[in-house]
């Protein structure tokens, strides 16, 4: 992991009307252990598309200061702001690439004291967390993992462009939010208008109901793809799908997506609370995203005390003993493997609801020939536990331990036909001496 000396870069949104964002921000560089200090002397980025209708200049020069008392004092910058990251990182890019620019602003920066050398890095918070932690690293702080948690990543346009000068990753198709998101043990989905912008600068010139409609939109696409909350990493982004949206629901539109950000999710990851995170700050609040999570965890926890997760995965991920199934060869209705699948993604009360799993005749073959040693009937067998100790059982399951329970057998002998046959009465069974043992009695 790098040893950076970073100073905050929070910008004018984040402190400003998202304190809440700031919290979870400190709260989880804290608990990864990434020293980041709160620096004197900064001012807005500048907001390019704003200030530089002051003049390009003028916005160059706004963000070459505060480049400049951060290179002063020794640090690099990280921030958690889509818009500071491409304004400061697009400054720095030009300062770079036209020397004879860079050098007329520093020589307006040597009036109050101060000089641009170039040495500054500019980090986003996720750079900090993919290409200095590492999803590797940050996937074994997990405590509390996303486990089947479907999320619609949102990048934002200032995260990936302007390409030449931000570098973050591949501007139409990039993958690093993702890949932080499937670390964090959560789904990241894939939907339609994922690299769209979420319309909030159409806002800031009046325009409401297209900026509306761009949200609208990116919603609805990532609800259809079965999404139990977008996550983003810019406050402006976040303003846009999270007070917009209630003010469309307040009008009564179906719209209801949880809206959370990178580092609130890392926060939950890693067992801080909601409350101490601020969570109560969100105008579209996050409960029905919470208790689906919590939910899952809990059914989840009963499934990893028998089973390990990471072998599970593994089944998930092979399946190649599915078509050696001999109820899946006889009917088209069963699929094992995409309930294992669902396990490993956490999704247990719905496999207890639906009962596909009773399908599963246990007739050992997939142990036999399972490449892992594992066997899918394993995983069955447990869903088929939890889902007797919940009163989930199909009937007749139900009536066969009742019986067991009462007498210590699945049938009792049939005397009358046993006598006609001319055989002998059984001795007495140990039906009582079982329930006993058992504490059923």
């Amino acid at each position: 992991m790098a040893t950076s000396r970073y100073a905050f870069f929070w910008g004018c949104q984040i402190p400003g009307r998202l304190p809440f964002m700031e919290k979870a921000t400190r709260l989880v560089m804290a608990s990864m252990e990434i020293n980041a200090e709160d620096l004197a002397g900064l001012s807005c980025c500048p907001e390019r598309s704003l200030v530089s209708t002051l003049g390009d200049e003028v916005w160059l020069l706004a963000a070459a200061r505060n480049l400049a008392v951060a290179e002063e004092a020794g640090y690099d910058l990280v921030t958690p702001c889509n818009g500071c990251y491409s304004s400061l990182r697009t400054a720095q890019y030009f300062l770079r690439t036209e020397p004879a620019r860079r050098q007329r602003i520093n020589e307006e920066l040597h009036k109050i004291g101060l000089n641009y050398r170039g040495t500054v890095k500019i980090k986003h918070i996720l750079d900090v967390f993919h290409d200095d932690i590492g999803p590797t690293k940050l996937k074994n702080r997990v405590s509390h993992p996303l486990q089947g948690m479907k999320v619609a990543v949102h990048y934002g346009c200032h995260l990936v462009r302007p390409a030449q000068a931000v570098h973050f990753d591949d501007p139409l198709s990039p993958l690093k939010y993702d890949t932080l998101i499937t670390a964090l043990g959560a789904t990241s989905v894939q939907y339609p208008s994922k690299m769209l912008c979420c319309g909030a600068s159409l806002g800031y010139v009046g325009e409401a109901n297209e900026a509306l409609a761009l949200t609208r939109r990116k919603i609805q696409d990532a609800q259809r793809a079965g999404a139990d909350a977008i996550s983003l990493i810019c406050p402006a982004c976040f303003l846009q799908f999270d007070q917009i949206q209630y003010l469309a629901q307040k009008r009564g539109e179906a719209l209801n997506l949880p809206v959370l950000t990178f580092t609130e999710l890392v926060g939950l990851s890693l067992g801080l609370s909601p409350t101490e995170m601020g969570l109560d700050g969100h105008r579209v609040k996050p409960n029905k995203f919470l208790g689906s999570w919590l939910e899952r965890a809990v059914q989840g926890d009963k499934l990893s005390r028998q089973l390990d997760h990471a072998v599970l995965q593994k089944c998930a991920n092979c399946g190649a003993c599915e078509d050696d199934c001999p109820v899946a060869q006889s009917t088209e209705c069963f699929r094992p493997n995409a309930l294992v699948k669902a396990a490993a993604n956490g999704q247990i009360k719905q496999l207890l609801r639906d009962g596909e799993f009773w399908k599963c005749v246990e007739c050992h073959t997939c142990s036999e020939l399972c490449p892992n040693a594992f066997g899918m009937e394993k995983l069955f067998a447990v869903l088929k536990q939890l889902a007797v100790a919940e009163q989930a059982a199909p009937v007749s399951i139900k009536g066969g331990l009742e019986l067991f329970q009462k007498s210590g057998r699945l049938a009792q002998p049939d005397q009358k036909a046993r006598r006609k046959l001319g055989l002998n009465e059984l001795p007495a069974d140990g039906g009582t001496q079982l329930a006993e043992l058992l504490g059923w009695k």
